[in-house]
């Protein structure tokens, strides 16, 4: 394109948004031809030329056609890094320069504690594999005594033998009921080596470790592993008894949501053929793929990608490391001086200097929260599925534009969703069970594993993390009719998630563990 084509493009542009300006404008007459007119003839001006000539709403009133807010925007940036600005300079004309290197205020022996929890978790994986590689050797054997419990009567049959079929019968209900005596064994197996994936990490951190970050790293790492396992041994159970037992292939079918052009969301089933069959996925690789990629939910196979970006991981990489930085930043400069100025007012109880704190402590852990969110839900969760060629990187949905807690729940962590919605809410579902039940029953699981997360590490059981995930319960009662009443994507429906899950839960909590955990030490 030439230089005046591309002018007169522009040209073209403006005189399209000078066009649309216009006609937003009253209609006032005269034109300026007429004025130009009414000079050449001599006629006087007149006062009498109409400027209401139609209804017309207000602009920022509902009934107004669609309106561009872009400068609100504007402004509402400008205030916001303004206010921010200021804030930086009253907080280091108060406090100074408060950052020290990271990892510096952590014991020597924490650190080596630390990391030989982290070190003998892998044992569980290995365990699992174990177990697994034991009951598909079995699996196999059951498997060929079955199609020879089956077969034989035919073939004794063809050659003229005369068989009992009452013995064939009984050998053939023998080897059914072995073969499930070796399931129920493998199930209890997994569930004692479940068991030592998550009692390890947690007496390491309540009784050894005394650095609250330090043990919650070692919890994770073991709930992270105790949902994965869980999953390889229930998917696992499942194929296993699929290949003994010669299963119909309709135990694999997935209900998957079409949208079509109309906007209805349909379910359809389908049916999806992993690329690796049973036995043939118990394999040390297999395994070792599942440990890494970032999924809770065990499959033989998933779908993959076939070429490695390498600007998209170094890209990925870069953000882990500067979202990493402004996090440690914004906790040692903004959110410490805030916590350590709030222990006074909760033991005079002043609840508007406490509201005050939590006011001031739910900018910066807004911040702070949201900055976890991207810099593990994408940025280490791409990279890492970029290394393994992973290809289902919905990690998350969107959860910012959540119109109710219960919309928020579904979206923002979706490997957790998809594992409590895969082994636990759907198998209670089959089994009889309400909605509601399951979903009570969901809630506190999760409950329990965040105060296991919290509660341990801080050496404080107190509840508030388990509370503080139970009570979604009723509130999602709560904003469940504001949904249907309003939309799912209720602009009333998604303040009132904001304000009461970042703006006061969060930061109120924060306080809390805070609170307990300096007066705890203080005392000691």
């Amino acid at each position: 394109m030439t230089a005046s084509a591309t002018s007169t493009t522009r040209s073209n542009e403006q005189e399209g948004i000078n066009a649309s300006a216009a006609n937003a404008l009253p209609d006032i007459a005269p034109t300026m031809e007429d004025l130009q007119s009414s000079k050449k003839t001599g006629s006087s001006y007149s006062h009498t030329f109409p400027v209401h000539t139609r209804t017309v709403p207000s602009p920022l009133s509902k009934e107004a056609p669609p309106e561009s807010y872009r400068g609100f925007v504007n402004l509402g940036m400008l205030l916001l890094f303004g206010n921010n600005v200021r804030l930086i300079i009253e907080n280091y004309l108060k406090y100074g320069f408060l950052l020290s290197f990271p990892g510096s205020k952590v014991s020597k022996e924490d650190w080596i504690l630390t990391a030989l929890t982290h070190a003998l978790l892998p044992l569980n994986v290995i365990v699992a594999y174990q177990l697994e590689k034991w009951a598909m050797k079995r699996s196999i054997g059951f498997r060929k005594r079955r199609d020879e419990d089956i077969n034989t009567p035919s073939k004794a049959v063809a050659a003229g033998e005369d068989k009992d079929p009452k013995a064939q019968l009984k050998a053939a209900r023998s080897t059914e009921a072995i073969a499930r005596a070796t399931q129920k064994t493998v199930g209890w197996l997994h569930f004692f080596n479940l068991l030592t994936v998550i009692s390890w990490p947690s007496f390491m951190s309540y009784y050894m470790i005394f650095h609250p970050f330090m043990a919650m790293s070692c919890l994770l790492n073991g709930c992270i592993l105790f949902l994965k396992l869980t999953s390889f041994a229930l998917v696992n159970q499942d194929l296993r008894a699929a290949y003994i037992f010669d299963l119909p292939a309709d135990q694999f079918q997935h209900l998957t949501k079409v949208h079509d052009a109309d906007g209805k969301t349909t379910s359809k089933k389908e049916m999806y053929q992993y690329d690796i069959q049973y036995p043939d996925n118990i394999t040390p690789k297999n395994i070792g793929y599942f440990w890494f990629a970032p999924t809770l939910c065990y499959q033989p196979s998933y779908p993959r990608t076939t070429v490695f970006r390498k600007s998209f991981f170094m890209k990925r990489v870069l953000e882990i490391v500067t979202c990493l930085g402004m996090m440690y930043f914004l906790i040692e400069q903004y959110a410490t001086p805030t916590l350590q100025n709030s222990v006074r007012a909760f033991d005079e109880l002043a609840f508007a200097t406490i509201l005050e704190r939590v006011l001031k402590l739910s900018t910066t852990s807004v911040i702070i929260w949201l900055l976890m969110f991207y810099t593990f839900f994408h940025s280490c969760f791409n990279a890492l599925s970029e290394l393994l060629y992973f290809g289902d990187r919905r990690f998350y949905l969107a959860w910012w534009n959540s119109g109710s807690l219960q919309v928020y729940w579904k979206s923002w962590n979706i490997p957790v969703y998809t594992f409590f919605k895969r082994h636990v809410y759907l198998p209670m579902i089959t089994a009889g069970y309400s909605p509601i039940t399951a979903s009570i029953v969901i809630f506190t699981i999760s409950a329990v594993l965040h105060e296991v997360l919290i509660g341990l590490p801080t050496h404080m059981i107190y509840g508030y993390a388990f509370a503080g995930m139970f009570l979604q319960i009723p509130l999602i009662a709560i904003t469940a009719p504001l949904a249907k009443w309003r939309g799912p994507l209720s602009g009333l429906g998604n303040m009132i998630f904001w304000v009461s899950f970042t703006i006061l839960g969060q930061p109120a909590c924060a306080l809390l563990y805070y609170y307990h955990w300096t007066k705890r030490n203080m005392n000691a």
